[in-house]
């Protein structure tokens, strides 16, 4: 059994340092510590978010247990082209070092994601990453330059069909073994597949058995995330999380540190307080008519509450302040 990385959230197994090294290059390093330092010692936002949250699409072919999808009320869209590259470009502009393609909602399912990929790294973000359900073929990411796709799937067959409802163990497991070996034909050095578990407490041997045969079998991914359960607000993730871990990690609770450096835009291009929310009442805007910078000031209030320990009705209930 592999000795794995203490995270927030969680622990990571990496297949071989290097590989921690690329994930967690000087770049990357310097951002956590300014994110820390406008968070804890000059208590205020960085003048411009350092990470971008971007939803493509809010539409799902899986109904996994602990999703805030089962309680989404916005409507499904998925995000206009021009206006991704309209929020690519002013990132760019600002030295955004990275951005998400992903939220509530699988990624694989928009019909350029390929070319939303593709754009960001073309022009010029250090560091862009999916996550996927791994329901439908990823190959076509190949050659974008992507840097990191998250792929999910928690445990062993029983487990999976357990929590990810509509999801195919046996599909996943073959796209996944198609992806790594259609890299490796292809001598692609990206992106990096990062395992994502999600820690049910399925019995330990399970997931150390799960972290062995993808870390040493034949087709190896490059690291394994074995993630906390996220207990995000209105939820069903709330009637998982036990009430007594839910109290653990709301003691001494301080203002959500995602609103201090990361912007999530929502696929309809509604602002959003995280990448969360189920919800979309639009009240911080939407990208149509605002710029990031824009959108970004236009949290403050938010944030100035919550530094007195005021918490609105998405916010209160949430256990996840910490863990960005």
């Amino acid at each position: 059994m592999r000795e794995g990385k203490k995270a927030t959230q969680g622990e990571y197994f990496y297949v071989h340092p290097e590989i921690e090294k690329w994930r967690y290059n000087p770049y990357r390093k310097r951002n956590r510590s300014v994110a820390e330092h406008y968070y804890t010692d000059l208590k205020k936002a960085c003048p411009f978010p350092l990470h971008i949250i971007v939803e493509p699409t809010n539409r799902c072919n899986m109904n996994c247990i602990m999703c805030n999808r089962q309680v989404m009320t916005r409507p499904l869209a998925d995000m206009d082209l021009e206006m991704y590259k309209k929020i690519v470009d002013e990132a760019v502009q600002n030295y955004i070092y990275s951005i998400s393609i992903y939220a509530l909602g699988e990624p694989m399912l928009h019909p350029k994601i390929r070319e939303m990929a593709s754009y960001a790294k073309r022009m010029g973000i250090p560091y862009v990453d999916i996550s996927t359900n791994a329901m439908i073929d990823m190959t076509p990411l190949l050659g974008t330059s992507l840097n990191e796709l998250i792929v999910s799937i928690d445990g062993d067959e029983k487990t999976f069909s357990s929590i990810r409802k509509g999801g195919n163990y046996k599909k996943v497991v073959e796209n996944l073994l198609k992806f790594l070996k259609k890299r490796e034909e292809g001598k692609y050095d990206w992106p990096l597949i990062r395992l994502q578990i999600i820690d049910f407490q399925p019995p330990r041997y399970e997931i150390n058995k799960l972290i062995d045969e993808w870390m040493d079998g034949p087709q190896k991914v490059d690291v394994i995330y074995k993630k906390l359960l996220e207990g995000m607000t209105h939820s069903i993730g709330n009637k998982i999380l036990a009430k007594e871990e839910q109290e653990k990690r709301n003691r001494e609770r301080k203002a959500c540190k995602q609103l201090f450096y990361t912007l999530t835009v929502n696929s309809n291009g509604d602002i959003a307080y995280c990448c969360h929310d189920p919800k979309g009442k639009s009240i911080l805007g939407n990208i149509k008519n605002m710029t990031l910078k824009e959108a970004w000031d236009k949290i403050e209030p938010i944030r100035q509450e919550q530094m007195k320990g005021i918490f609105n009705e998405f916010c209160k209930d949430c256990c996840d302040w910490n863990t960005w």
